[in-house]
């Protein structure tokens, strides 16, 4: 009898753990919830801002790193990002963008674009798949690790220290300083000198470099500046700045009259007074982010010409890009030293810049408000007159609209409202785009085009989409196993397009159609149906016509894949719970029919004699059940499985049972006293187990499936 029991608990262990096929693919389902009536114990979406979030300050040198509190009820967050070069933040005054738009967890990490020196404040808002959306949470503001690129090391202005000085960098700790007798300041010929602390007190800070006597006098060396962070780790360090003491007898610092501030458009002039027959002259140059450079001196070949009748050179750099700022020091040297440098800024008139032209719906209309950053030099006290914008706006159909002015330092934006009502005619009148010209007296800067608001798509007339259809011989499944889904579309236009795609998991896709009326969708996910369509509305909603969907789509599958998801969502969720939604799986390592099924594992006889009986389940779904049942059989053993509607997938569901009976020697047969197996829901279709007997205790043949395609009728075997 002993040997009876053991035999059956065997076979019933076995028989429960024979597969169809396994696959690695995994579907997910959103939400926290592992009740069974999903439908009344998820958790509700409060519609609350995440109350807290906050951002990484000068952690890493890459990337910042963003967190925030969940929102009960929220299937996803959408992050916003602005940036501003000062501490102080005015919610009121800055244009948020969105970085990321679909956030299943509640971090985030940023490395878009990411610059030195600048703050970056981000909110967040909580959604729902179903279109909620909360307010913005409070802001948070994270910056990047950096070296300070703004550093100046003094050129002979005392006879035994050199002075460096630097403007902090955001949330750096303190700051490592270097000294070299080289240009390069990052390798082994580098010298630690000293630490300075950050300062809240003070937007920049300075050094005092006690030059050794009789060994540095007015030796030119090079300091460099490492960022430190707040949890010790350091940033790349800068670029060097060079510096040097004054010798008595070196030359006097030459005065600089002139320098080009916005007076040109392709040069920067300097003029400086001659120091007499026995000196020569040295130009260095440097700009926000670049090394020091020599760009002029006497001893490397380049001349002068002769001094005008007020004893004045002038130099003319013609190696300069618009919107950079550059540092000049003059030099005068003789045999004794150098001179004290005088050190000036110039610039070439600018462009204005980072231009756009963005929608913005107000309480009482719409329209576009155009935004630009003032050209380099704007705000310069050193210059009497100041910058003009001349801002000129164009229709679609190519006409002038209008032609404003504004002054330097007024606010650079510009709003002009739309109709909100649009027809086919009536958008050629509306804005298109927008020019922007900085003039200086009669100077002018290059004009700055923002882009061109795109026409109003035509509409189209329909739309279609397949629906598990045959797969064609030509065609191939992708790596999920599922086979294309082809969109057709009618429309007059048959140029670029952007089609999008809703999945019934929340997933939103675009793909951009460079021309035609067809589309071939080879990336479906298992057990997601999808609608496509062709949005021709504007920023505002405004369309031509209907826009029209395609309802449920989605690519048939391979006879493998199905056989997978068989397997997992309706024959054997309690073993297999790959295409499981992840908050239902532990319930099903965790039910009776599971528990019963383990028994079977144990080595102990009292223990085996629990897997007898019977054990009912319900789906998390449509509430489809699934029957237990195991009990001795003669000398061998018998177990069933019984199934109506039950599906672990609201598009999924299997209907009928199957047997299995063993006897003695650990062979026997398979069947099915409801014809074999049903499958509704996506993939519809018939399960027979004419071709299955057992053998060693365990399922054996093939699985004959019949698929009921869109367009007809299909049979494939799997073999086990």
């Amino acid at each position: 009898m002993r040997k009876l029991i053991l035999l059956l608990l065997t076979i019933l262990l076995i028989s429960c753990n024979a597969s169809i096929l396994m696959t690695n693919g995994e579907v997910t389902k959103p939400g926290n919830s592992s009740s069974k009536d999903n439908s009344s114990n998820s958790p509700v979406f409060s519609g609350e801002a995440p109350r807290t979030i906050n951002a990484t300050k000068s952690y890493y040198t890459n990337k910042i790193v963003i967190r925030w509190s969940s929102v009960e009820g929220a299937d996803y967050y959408t992050l916003e990002r602005c940036e501003h070069l000062t501490p102080e933040f005015d919610e009121d005054a800055v244009t948020f963008k969105e970085i990321e738009e679909s956030i299943l967890d509640t971090f985030y990490t940023d490395e878009t674009n990411l610059k030195v020196g600048v703050y970056y404040t981000y909110r967040v808002k909580a959604h729902t798949f179903d279109g909620n959306v909360s307010k913005a949470s409070i802001v948070t503001t994270g910056t990047i690790l950096s070296s300070p690129s703004n550093i100046s090391a003094s050129k002979g202005t005392s006879i035994s220290t050199i002075d460096i000085e630097w403007t902090q960098m955001p949330n750096v700790e303190s700051y490592n300083i270097y000294r070299s007798t080289l240009s390069s300041v990052s390798g082994l010929e580098s010298e630690y000198i000293a630490t300075v602390q950050a300062s809240r007190e003070s937007y920049n800070l300075a050094y005092s470099y006690q030059i050794e006597d009789g060994k540095e006098n007015g030796k030119e060396l090079f300091f460099a500046i490492e960022g430190v962070g707040p949890t010790g780790n350091s940033a790349k360090i800068s670029l060097p700045r060079s510096g040097y003491t004054f010798i008595p007898g070196a030359p006097s610092s030459p005065a600089v009259p002139y320098v080009t501030k916005a007076d040109s458009t392709d040069s920067i002039t300097l003029k400086f007074r001659s120091q007499g027959a026995s000196c020569k002259y040295l130009i260095k140059r440097y700009y926000p982010g670049s090394s020091e450079m020599i760009i002029f001196s006497e001893d490397f070949g380049n001349e002068l010409s002769s001094p005008d009748a007020d004893g004045y050179y002038t130099y003319v750099d013609t190696d300069v890009k618009e919107n950079v700022e550059y540092t000049y020091s003059v030099i005068a040297y003789n045999d004794i030293g150098s001179s004290p440098a005088t050190v000036v800024t110039g610039y070439l008139l600018s462009p204005v810049r980072n231009v756009t032209l963005l929608p913005k719906n107000n309480i009482a209309e719409i329209g576009y408000e155009l935004n630009f950053d003032e050209p380099v030099g704007a705000g310069d006290s050193q210059r009497t007159e100041k910058y003009c914008y001349q801002i000129t706006g164009y229709s679609k159909d190519g006409n002038k609209l209008f032609n404003e002015t504004k002054n330097e330092g007024n606010v650079v934006s510009l709003f002009r409202s739309v109709d909100k009502i649009v027809t086919k005619e009536s958008q050629l009148k509306e804005l298109w785009y927008i020019d922007v010209k900085v003039t200086l007296g009669s100077l002018e800067s290059k004009v700055i085009q923002s882009e061109k608001i795109p026409m109003l798509p035509e509409p189209i007339t329909t739309i279609s989409a397949s629906k598990n259809r045959k797969p064609l011989d030509s065609e191939e499944a992708n790596i999920n196993g599922v086979y294309p889904v082809t969109i057709k579309w009618e429309s007059s236009f048959t140029g670029e397009r952007i089609l999008t795609r809703n999945g019934s998991d929340g997933s939103v896709k675009k793909f951009n159609i460079t021309g035609g009326t067809e589309f071939v969708d080879t990336t479906g996910e298992i057990l997601v149906i999808y609608d496509y369509f062709i949005d021709t509305s504007d920023s505002f909603g405004r369309t031509l016509g209907e826009i029209k969907h395609t309802g449920d789509s989605y690519g048939a599958i391979t006879p493998n894949k199905f056989a997978a998801v068989l397997d997992s969502v309706s024959m054997k969720p309690f073993e297999i719970q790959t295409y499981v939604p992840a908050e239902y799986k532990q319930y099903w390592k965790k039910s009776k029919i599971a528990e019963m099924v383990g028994y079977g594992n144990a080595s102990d006889l009292s223990t085996q004699m629990k897997a007898l009986g019977t054990a009912e389940d319900k789906d998390h779904f449509g509430g489809g059940t699934i029957k237990y049942e195991a009990s001795m059989e003669g000398v061998g053993g018998q177990i069933y499985f019984s199934y109506n509607n039950f599906g672990e997938n609201e598009n999924f569901k299997l209907t009928g049972n199957y047997e299995m009976h063993v006897n003695a020697s650990g062979t026997g047969k398979a069947g099915s006293n409801t014809g074999g197996l049903t499958v509704k829901g996506m993939y519809p279709a018939k399960i027979s187990l004419e071709k299955i007997s057992v053998s060693n205790k365990a399922f054996v043949g093939s699985y004959i499936f019949t698929f009921s395609y869109s367009d007809g009728e299909e049979n494939y075997e799997v073999k086990l």
